[in-house]
C-alpha cells in the first residue's frame, strides 16, 4: 500500500505537504520552484538550488512509507565524490541506518520542504568542502 493509496497519506499530502510546497514556491523564480509529480506509490519533487556559485538539479523522493521514513534526496547534477555523498548521488542528510528516535528526521515536525532546505544546506557544505577539503558541519554520530 502506497502513500497515495491510503486515506491518511492523501490527507497528509493535501493538508500538510501541498500547502508547504505552495508556500515555498510563492514568489520564487519559476526555474527554482518545486515541481511535484506522482511516481508509482510515492511522490517525487524536482527542483533547482543555488546555495553559492553553482546551480544543482535535485530530486527528493517521498516513498510509500513517508513520512515515517525520511525522504531520499539525490543530485541529478553530477557531483565530485565526497565523504557525505552516497551511492547514486544520494545526499547523506539523515543518519543512515539509525533508529527513528536517533534520526535527524522527525516526521511529526518536518515537511518535504524541510528536506529541500536540508538539501540546500548540504550543497552549501559541499561547495565549501570542494574549495577547502573540509566539511564545515560536525559528523552525524
Amino acid at each position: 500500500m502506497g502513500l497515495l493509496d491510503t486515506e491518511s497519506g492523501k490527507r497528509r499530502l493535501l493538508a500538510v505537504e501541498v500547502p508547504a510546497v505552495e508556500h515555498y514556491n510563492a514568489g520564487r523564480d519559476p526555474e527554482y520552484r518545486i515541481v511535484v509529480r506522482r511516481d508509482g506509490t510515492g511522490v517525487v519533487l524536482r527542483y533547482r538550488l543555488r546555495p553559492g556559485n553553482n546551480d544543482y538539479l535535485i530530486e527528493t523522493r517521498l516513498s510509500a512509507s513517508y513520512p515515517t521514513v525520511p525522504p531520499e534526496t539525490r543530485a541529478l547534477t553530477p557531483l565530485k565524490a565526497c565523504p557525505h555523498l552516497l551511492e547514486g548521488q544520494t545526499l547523506c542528510m539523515w543518519r543512515q541506518g539509525s533508529t527513528r528516535a536517533a534520526s535527524r528526521w522527525d516526521p511529526g515536525q518536518f515537511t518535504c520542504v524541510f528536506a529541500v532546505q536540508a538539501a540546500w544546506r548540504w550543497l552549501a557544505c559541499y561547495e565549501i568542502w570542494h574549495d577547502t577539503g573540509e566539511w564545515p558541519l560536525p559528523e552525524a554520530k
